[in-house]
């Protein structure tokens, strides 16, 4: 039984918490760069807590619980603001 529940709560953190993502952006150069590639993210209505960095270059993100983002869609949301998705590391 103890092993059961530990399972049981091990399988409910994978399903109810998204994956967290970690993006490298080419194009950026100001703050109205973060500003774009913030909102075409959160247009998704599939993540949450986008944190744009203009000197690392780099969005990082967790998906909305129970919503899955695939890379297609995030390279959309980012072309659609004017850059280009690099890399997209998918960070447990």
């Amino acid at each position: 039984m103890k092993y059961l529940s530990g399972l049981v709560l091990i399988l409910f953190s994978m399903t109810v918490f998204g994956a967290n993502y970690s993006v490298d952006i080419k194009g950026m150069t100001c703050q109205m760069c973060v500003k774009a590639i913030t909102g075409e993210l959160n247009k998704t209505g599939k993540v949450e807590k986008v944190i744009v960095s203009l000197e690392e270059k780099k969005a990082t993100f967790s998906e909305l619980t129970g919503k899955e983002i695939t890379e297609q869609e995030i390279k959309a949301a980012i072309k659609k603001a004017g850059y280009s998705a690099t890399q997209i590391n998918k960070v447990q």
